[in-house]
């Protein structure tokens, strides 16, 4: 499982990495070899490639890939952007190189140029984590000329963004790939950022979990959330895995109730009950089979009426997860339950799209809760119980989860592309696969109902949001080869779920 960094992050990492054996000399040629690996793969027969190098470590990442290339006879060549190197490790690297053109930028920018814009790759080893502010001129006339390259290869982090926030200088280097040094790093996944790294693949260089300690370290979620589930005795029954309560729909949106049902079943939970409104139940039955009902009382419009909490509440009998919100409509009658859920279910209970709408207004309620919470907000929905700006929240997605997490003492799936899972007790998980044919309307309750079962099952509230989240992206991957992206329907991830979880 990797992780998500800040730059002071990732230098104690270094620094605690460096303490305990593995020298700093040592991670820049093991950064250097893993690299070179990737980029042989995208060098024609015959091909040359370019090293943009500037004077700090980085610059030394540089120098290790040059001399990889040439000892697997792959012409390349340096440009030094920024002068000799300066640092003690990029120094050492850079008095190993035995052969291969190396060019001063400041001293032969014309033939750098040619040089560049003859190669089929060009490899970006100008800044690192370090850049802050504004490219120096030296370093973005130089790009300049890379990004016309077919091939624009980022090592760690593309020259001109900030690992940080994200933000991009006017002229920074705009790589078809990136490949990541050890940890992902917190900037990469913001906008405008995350859309603009191209194809981005995180190397290993040595670095042990044990030294990434403390602050905001975020882990990826990766393939050991694939199946979260134990083993399956022969001898169980349905009531071994789990009974849900899926408050769910409206006449309008009845697709949202057999959407998040049909998810949670083919999540393995063992009983699954949908309250939703009359009218909506008569269409669900049509269509799934599987799962019991609980009608309730519906407006002359098709929504829940006022006055069923009652039902609600006598139904929490030998429940072990709610999921509430999914298609409801956010009106008063919404609000009632979900609060009345809120204050009297000591299962795990999971509110979703109008069940958050209908509580923002009354957010503190959260804290009335005597079980786990899992709340599943868009950035909108978000932003209106948060009180933070979408731009707010956009510049520091982990930020903005973690902090509502713990004020409120729920797990928070802020969703959207690269999604951010922050529990109360401080961890959080970022998710990092996934695709566009997600961004249709649905998938968030099929998102719901996935969590809601693996919850009621028994999985721990935050480990079934953060696998939820994983298969739930991963199901549409494994789409693409099946389905266009814009031609995937959320019915469309239910159906390969049983791909997703078949045993690794």
């Amino acid at each position: 499982m990797g992780f998500v960094v800040t730059s002071a992050q990732m230098k104690a990492a270094e620094q605690i990495c460096d303490r305990e054996g593995a020298s700093y000399i040592r991670l820049m040629e093991n950064a250097g070899i893993a690299c070179a690996e990737e980029i042989i793969k995208l060098v024609p027969k015959g091909g040359f490639t370019t090293i943009l190098c500037g004077s700090g470590n980085n610059g030394g990442d540089g120098f290790v890939i040059c001399e990889e290339l040439q000892s697997h006879g792959i012409s390349a060549g340096i440009v030094l952007v920024g002068g000799e190197p300066k640092t003690d490790c990029a120094k050492h690297h850079f008095g190993r190189l035995r052969g291969g053109k190396i060019l001063q930028w400041q001293q032969y920018r014309e033939a750098c140029c040619e040089q560049i814009l003859r190669s089929d790759v060009v490899v970006d080893c100008i800044f690192g984590t370090g850049f802050h502010g504004k490219l120096p001129e030296n370093a973005a006339d130089a790009i300049r000329f890379a990004n016309n390259c077919p091939v624009r290869v980022a090592v760690d982090v593309p020259s001109g963004v900030d690992s940080d926030t994200g933000e991009m200088d006017e002229n920074c280097f705009k790589p078809t790939h990136t490949l990541v040094i050890a940890a992902i790093k917190k900037g990469l996944l913001s906008l405008p950022c995350s859309d603009r790294i191209g194809e981005v693949k995180l190397l290993d260089i040595g670095i042990d979990d044990s030294c990434y300690r403390g602050g905001h370290v975020a882990r990826l979620t990766d393939v050991s959330f694939r199946r979260p589930f134990a083993p399956r005795k022969r001898s169980s029954h349905k009531g071994s895995y789990g009974r849900l309560l899926n408050i769910a729909g409206c006449l309008n949106y009845n697709g949202a109730a057999v959407m998040s049902t049909m998810a949670a079943l083919r999540t393995g939970v063992g009983l699954c009950t949908l309250a939703a409104p009359i009218s909506t139940v008569k269409i669900a039955a049509a269509r799934v089979n599987e799962c019991t009902y609980l009608p309730l009382p519906e407006t002359a419009d098709g929504f829940a009426a006022d006055g069923t909490e009652e039902l609600i509440i006598n139904a929490l009998d030998k429940i072990t997860a709610v999921s509430i919100g999914c298609g409801m409509g956010n009106r008063e009658s919404t609000r009632k339950l979900v609060e009345a859920v809120i204050k009297n279910a000591a299962c795990p209970i999971i509110i979703d799209a109008d069940g958050i709408n209908s509580i923002a207004a009354n957010i503190d309620i959260l804290k009335e809760r005597r079980g786990e919470t899992v709340i599943t907000p868009h950035v909108l929905e978000f932003s209106r119980i948060s009180g933070l700006s979408v731009e707010q929240i956009s510049a520091d997605r982990i930020g903005a989860a973690k902090a509502f997490s713990e004020s409120y003492g729920v797990t928070v799936v802020l969703k959207g592309a690269n999604t951010v899972i922050a529990c109360a007790d401080g961890r959080v998980f970022v998710n990092t696969c996934g695709n566009s044919g997600l961004a249709k309307g649905g998938s968030g309750d099929v998102l719901t109902g996935i969590i809601a079962s693996m919850a009621a099952q028994g999985i721990e509230p935050c480990i079934a949001a953060a696998s939820g989240v994983y298969c739930h992206a991963l199901a549409s991957d494994l789409l693409l080869d099946k389905l266009p992206e814009e031609s995937m329907l959320p019915s469309d991830i239910i159906g390969i779920l049983p791909e997703v979880y078949r045993s690794l």
